[in-house]
């Protein structure tokens, strides 16, 4: 008798288990429907090579005497030419600015400047653009060969760009809408419903990273430090539920 009671019980429980799990689904897709629309993430990425490269540099020459400084500065010019000439860089590469001068002047012992000039300060830049990359990043690897010669020169990083990156951008938006509209037909047929016309549709931030690199911000990655890179695209699409 016992036995046949607990049985019984058993029964009902898993009965009223089924029932309350069909509500749960019920719920959820009414839930689903009355709201009238289901949101999705579409990714998309590409690996991409830079077809731009800018270097940068700034000659340096000091002395008490101007004329004199003037003339270490024209023959640190001249050494520099000769080197990016050697490298391979055209004059159409090679792009000179004007120089500019600097006074420096004597510290007394508190640290505080005087009005006594101790010398004249000049400064030339000069920045090498070039199609040929890998150019440049030998160039800067190997830029320490003029200071050999006696030439004092401060370098940046070089900047490795993607001239086509606008163009790039609007084929990942396609690319990152077609993923975003799979995910939304596989959400579709598995919760049973239908896709109507896009709701609304929002464009993150784009991240152009180094190759296999994990870095992300908020406000987007725009990398200038390596040749081979990647970019990343985010779209989020709001469907119509019919």
């Amino acid at each position: 008798m016992k036995k046949g009671l607990v049985s019984i019980v058993v029964a009902v429980i898993i009965g009223l288990a089924i029932v309350w799990t069909a509500n749960i689904f019920s719920s959820t897709a009414i839930s689903i429907k009355n709201k009238g629309h289901v949101k999705v993430k579409g990714y998309a990425k590409k690996a991409i090579s830079s077809d731009l490269a800018v270097f940068e540099a700034t000659i340096f020459a000091e002395n008490s005497d101007l004329k004199s400084c003037y003339e270490i500065l024209n023959k640190d010019k001249q050494k520099v030419e000769k080197y990016l000439e050697n490298f391979g860089f055209t004059k159409k590469e090679v792009e000179f600015f004007p120089a500019k001068i600097g006074e420096k002047f004597k510290l007394n012992e508190k640290g505080y400047q005087t009005e006594e000039r101790v010398s004249f300060e000049l400064f030339q830049s000069v920045k090498i653009k070039s199609e040929d990359v890998y150019k440049i990043e030998k160039l800067a690897t190997d830029v320490v060969g003029v200071l050999g010669e006696g030439v004092q020169l401060a370098v940046k990083e070089p900047k490795y760009i993607n001239t086509k990156i606008e163009e790039l951008k609007l084929e990942m938006i396609g690319k990152a809408t077609a993923n975003a509209k799979d995910r939304a037909q596989v959400v579709s047929k598995q919760g049973k419903f239908r896709l109507g016309p896009i709701a609304s549709v929002r464009i993150g931030v784009f991240q152009i990273t180094p190759l296999h690199s994990t870095e992300i911000s908020g406000y987007g990655v725009n990398d200038t430090s390596s040749i081979e890179k990647e970019i990343k695209s985010v779209v989020e699409i709001e469907y119509f539920v019919k």
